[in-house]
């Protein structure tokens, strides 16, 4: 593979694993909020008040029942929920059962029936050793749904510290909540563009040494040049390895390091992926509130109406503390006697004392998410029907931030043909594929983290160009890549012509013991030797001789075939 292949191929690696790992991040996102490891408070069952009318059940049979809901607990299968939307008075289980026609403030009488067929669905799907007796199920009273629920209730910590490293990016993040209480007014989205715009200027030396690196390796552009062009149609595995050692030689001597370039890039990525896991987690990180929260907030947000949550689905959920802060909203008092959560006051106490940011912009809610869905129902979809713009601009934004940044930094020198062809697919292959995962990205992100990647990409491209300014790229004139390519055929003419011993086929032409190259970077060397044989026997055979039997000062044999021939007629 040839240089510029490996360099372009090295840029889509290095941009692929940026997007990957923001994608990892997301999923991490999306894997700690979603996620709720169901277990059960046996103490519940200690404290059981047998003398509570409704009781049917005793302590140890109500102790079977909750093993056995929480071992069958999964994401399509929410057991504890269903056994809330029972006592509720809602059978999520039954036939046409539609959650999003439920308001959740409403509360009916309880369901025991539900209550049975979802300890039976369960008990179907139970491992042997937590399934339960049918006889004993069937006679669940009204207190024995409400002690079994008290048994699944999550309780959250709401003070949890983090480690060291997320300590840090507290740090930081009560930096951005300055910002956007004091400068930006409570705007978030504005908020996290001036921090951009901070982070931009603080990253500033990385962007510059990289230039510079950049510009090192520009400078040597004729003389690279002028290797490539002695190489100039060849294409063999050898040749290639060649051309490969004496650009590195190139390099070395003139100490410039074509790899010190992708170093800032390297060390910006952890940094960027940093800031950006703050920027879509600001309770955590601009609130400075433990990851507990995030869960509690969570559960409530993703839970059916019928056992009073706000309905939302867990991929919603998923994109961030942004989101929840955003769809909740005056909603949020609800989970006060949301049953799936223990300390549900305690949470609403907290989230009311916060200072939680504008999450919109004009009419627009940027907290939540562009839907495909949306597309065919623009009209419906009301005024965030119009977010869809978010991946549209994304896309057009960071393809021309793109192109635009590559006429502000070096690029690598093609010669062959193949190479051009090879490189300019490449290129378009990386023009095209990354702001594509862009637009996908941001239909599984809230709309405010498509803007501020947009802001970021735009501020990027005109910190280049300005550097550019003011640091520009050497320019070349055709005398420079021809003084170039002179210095180098002159180091080729001084090269030592010690034959090696090969075995040549008939019929091969020979010069100082080698075959006649078939490539003209050796025309030069074969043609001379040529001319200068020519020339040498042109003046041996014109050269006149002198009257001491001299020629050109080189003394001649006498001829004496005449006077022997004579002695002999002689005889």
């Amino acid at each position: 593979m040839k240089k510029t292949n490996k360099t372009i191929g090295g840029r889509i690696l290095a941009a692929a694993l940026v997007v990957l790992m923001l994608l990892g991040t997301l999923v991490g996102c999306a894997s700690t909020a979603s996620t709720v490891v169901l277990t059960v408070d046996s103490d519940v069952f200690l404290e059981i008040d047998t003398t509570e009318p409704d009781h049917k059940l005793g302590a140890t049979e109500l102790k079977a029942i909750a093993d056995m809901l929480a071992s069958t607990y999964n994401a399509n299968f929410k057991t504890s929920e269903m056994l809330v939307a029972a006592y509720r008075g809602y059978d999520m289980l039954a036939e046409n059962f539609d959650d999003t026609a439920i308001d959740p403030t409403e509360v009916g009488e309880p369901d025991l029936a539900a209550a049975v067929k979802l300890i039976e669905k369960a008990n179907l799907e139970a491992k042997g050793e937590y399934k339960v007796l049918t006889e004993k199920y069937k006679e669940l009273g009204e207190a024995d749904v409400r002690i079994l629920i008290s048994s699944l209730k999550t309780d959250v910590d709401l003070d949890a510290k983090g480690g060291l490293w997320d300590t840090l990016l507290g740090w930081i993040g009560v930096a951005l909540g300055w910002i956007t209480n004091v400068l930006a007014g409570g705007y978030y989205i504005i908020g996290i563009c001036i921090f951009a715009i901070v982070i931009e200027i603080l990253m500033l030396p990385l962007v510059i040494k990289q230039h510079k690196s950049s510009i090192k390796q520009a400078k040597l552009k004729p003389k690279e040049m002028a290797i490539r062009k002695k190489y100039a149609g060849r294409d063999d595995q050898a040749t290639r390895q060649k051309l490969q050692a004496e650009l590195g030689e190139m390099y070395q001597r003139e100490n410039v390091n074509a790899a010190a370039g992708c170093l800032p890039l390297v060390i910006q990525m952890p940094i960027i992926l940093a800031l950006y896991n703050i920027v879509i987690d600001p309770l955590h990180y601009v609130l400075g509130q433990a990851s507990g929260m995030t869960s509690a907030l969570n559960l409530y947000y993703t839970t059916a109406h019928a056992a009073g949550g706000l309905g939302a689905t867990a991929t919603q959920a998923s994109r961030g503390s942004i989101a929840l802060l955003s769809e909740i909203g005056s909603r949020l008092e609800g989970i006060k006697d949301f049953m799936l959560l223990g300390n549900g006051d305690a949470v609403y106490e907290r989230m009311s004392s916060l200072n939680i940011p504008n999450f919109t912009l004009g009419k627009f809610n940027l907290g939540v998410t562009p839907n495909f869905d949306d597309i065919w129902r623009l009209r419906s979809a009301g005024i965030n029907g119009w977010l869809l713009l978010v991946p549209l601009l994304t896309f057009v934004i960071y393809f021309f931030s793109m192109r635009l940044t590559k006429k502000f930094t070096y690029q690598p020198t093609n010669m062959a043909a193949g190479d051009d062809r090879q490189a300019a697919c490449s290129s378009w292959m990386l023009d095209i594929m990354m702001p594509m995962m862009s637009v996908w990205i941001t239909f599984v992100v809230p709309a405010l983290i498509g803007i501020y990647w947009m802001f970021k990409s735009v501020l990027s491209t005109l910190s280049r160009f300005i550097i550019s300014r003011i640091l520009p790229y050497p320019t070349f004139t055709e005398d420079d890549y021809r003084a170039a390519e002179r210095e180098y055929a002159g180091k080729a003419s001084k090269r030592s012509a010690a034959p090696a011993q090969h075995t040549y086929s008939r019929g091969t032409t020979m010069v100082d013991g080698r075959p006649k190259s078939l490539f003209h970077m050796d025309d030069d060397d074969y043609l001379a030797r040529v001319e200068a044989e020519k020339d040498k026997a042109n003046e041996d055979k014109d050269a006149p001789k002198d009257d001491k039997g001299t020629l050109d000062g080189v003394s001649l044999k006498d001829d004496d075939r005449h006077g022997k021939n004579k002695k002999s007629d002689d005889q």
